[in-house]
C-alpha cells in the first residue's frame, strides 16, 4: 500500500489542528506527549496525522483545481513548485518573522502563486534553510485571494511530501512518474540514442493512427478503437507490464495534427484533455506526441496524478522516444546518407 508522507519546514500548528478536528488532534498530541521532547515532536506528529487525513479532507491538487475553474476563495488546496522565499527583516518583531514566497504555476497561462508566512513557526532549527531561495516544496494552504493571474495563499504546511510503499523493505516507492524504459514490452528498445535531425522531421509526418497501433501492438492489445468526438482516451489497455507488474493504462496521442510543442493550450479547450484522460479507470495515465513537450504539460500530468484523492501513474512520450520507438519497428523511412561533395 502506497502512502503519503509530509515531512514540515513550517507549520501553522492552529490550522492544521482545526483541519484535522478534536479527535485527530488529541490523537497527535497524545503520541507526540509519549516523545523526549514533546514540543519538539508535536509539528512532525501532526503532520504525520495531516498527511494521513489528506485525502478524506479533501485537498486537492492546485494545478487540477485551475485547470478545471474549479477554485475559490476559502479553498485548501496543495502544490509543489520551485517557490521563491523571501525574509523580511525589517519588519521583525517578538514571535513574528514575516516571510514571503511566490512560484509561478503554468496551466495554459500562467498564474503567480504567493503568499506569506510567520517563518517564526517553523519546525525546526534546520527549517530556515529549507525556505530561503529558492526551493521546490509542497505547500499546502488556504486561498484568500483570487485573479486571473494571481493566486494568494495562506500556507498551513510547507515541506516534503513523499511517497512511501509499505510493502517494499526499500521505504519510498517509486515515484508518480513512470518512463518509457520501464515498460518491460519496450525493453529492447534504446532509449538513449539520438535521433537525427531527418529522422525527427520524418516522425512528423507518421499518421496518428499508425502510431497508436504500433504501440497497441507492441503492447499486445488487439482491441484498436476508431477514433470518435466524445473519447476520453485514445486507446485503453490492460495488457501494459511495468515495474514489474501489470496495469491498466490509458493512452493519449498527439500526431501530425499538432506538428509543433506541445503546450496545455494543445490540449483541448483549457486543457481539458488530460481531465477527460484521468477520468478513465486506468493506473497508468500515458501522453504521446510527436514533437517537443513542454513542461507545463508535464507538471499538469504530474498534479493529476498525484492528486491524494486518487493517486495514480502517468507517463510522457515525446517526439524523441515516439521516434526511438517507431525506429525500432521500422515504422520510419531510412534515410539514406548524403554523398560528400
Amino acid at each position: 500500500m502506497v502512502r503519503i508522507a509530509l515531512e514540515p519546514y513550517f507549520l501553522h500548528q492552529d490550522q492544521v489542528q482545526s483541519l484535522l478536528g478534536k479527535q485527530r488532534t488529541e490523537s497527535a498530541r497524545a503520541r507526540a506527549a509519549r516523545r523526549n521532547d514533546p514540543e519538539a515532536a508535536l509539528p512532525y506528529v501532526l503532520a504525520a496525522e495531516l498527511a494521513e487525513a489528506l485525502s478524506s479532507l479533501g485537498v486537492g491538487e492546485l494545478a487540477r483545481r485551475v485547470l478545471e475553474r474549479d477554485l475559490r476563495v476559502g479553498q485548501v488546496v496543495g502544490t509543489e513548485l520551485e517557490f521563491a522565499f523571501q525574509r523580511d527583516r525589517d519588519r521583525d518583531a517578538p514571535g513574528f518573522k514575516p516571510a514571503s514566497f511566490t512560484a509561478v504555476l503554468d496551466a495554459g497561462d500562467p498564474v503567480r502563486v504567493t503568499g506569506t508566512f510567520n517563518a517564526a513557526r517553523i519546525a525546526s532549527s534546520s527549517a530556515p534553510g529549507s525556505l530561503s531561495g529558492n526551493r521546490q516544496v509542497y505547500l499546502i494552504g488556504t486561498v484568500t485571494n483570487l485573479g486571473a493571474e494571481r493566486i494568494e495563499l495562506r500556507p498551513v504546511f510547507i515541506g516534503t511530501r513523499s511517497f512511501v510503499d509499505d510493502d517494499l523493505a526499500a521505504g519510498p516507492a517509486p515515484g508518480a512518474r513512470v518512463y518509457p524504459s520501464d515498460i518491460s514490452q519496450f525493453s529492447g528498445i534504446d532509449f538513449t540514442s539520438p535521433l537525427t535531425e531527418a529522422e525527427s522531421e520524418a516522425v512528423l509526418r507518421v499518421p496518428e493512427d499508425t502510431v497508436k497501433r504500433a504501440f497497441a501492438g507492441l503492447v499486445g492489445e488487439s482491441y484498436v478503437p476508431k477514433d470518435w468526438g466524445g473519447e476520453r482516451s485514445d486507446l485503453y489497455t490492460s495488457r501494459v507490464f511495468a515495474r514489474g507488474r501489470q496495469m491498466s493504462a490509458a493512452w493519449l496521442f498527439k500526431g501530425p495534427g499538432f506538428p509543433r510543442v506541445m503546450d496545455v493550450k494543445a490540449l483541448g479547450k483549457n486543457g481539458d484533455q488530460i481531465d477527460r484522460l484521468f477520468t478513465e479507470p486506468a493506473e497508468l495515465f500515458v501522453l504521446q506526441h510527436c514533437h517537443q513537450i513542454k513542461p507545463s504539460v508535464v507538471g499538469m500530468m504530474d498534479a493529476y496524478a498525484h492528486d491524494v484523492r486518487h493517486p495514480r501513474f502517468y507517463m510522457i512520450i515525446d517526439g524523441a522516444d515516439t521516434g526511438r520507438i517507431l525506429r525500432s519497428l521500422g515504422l520510419l523511412p531510412v534515410i539514406p546518407a548524403r554523398s560528400p561533395l
